[in-house]
């Protein structure tokens, strides 16, 4: 599992609770999604982890 990524200079570690990840979009932008499934979430179909 990847713990952590850089990003234009900013290092986002998986760890961090708020984590988030850019994700560029089909039109070129780019938007940040919430990096998880985290140990304390119940809902959803992933495993735990980043």
């Amino acid at each position: 599992m990847c713990g952590g990524i850089e990003y234009q200079d900013q290092k986002i570690y998986f760890p961090q609770p708020s984590a988030r990840l850019p994700v560029r979009l089909r039109d070129g932008s780019v938007t940040w999604i919430a990096w998880r499934r985290r140990k304390d979430e119940v809902t959803g179909k992933f495993p735990n982890g980043g």
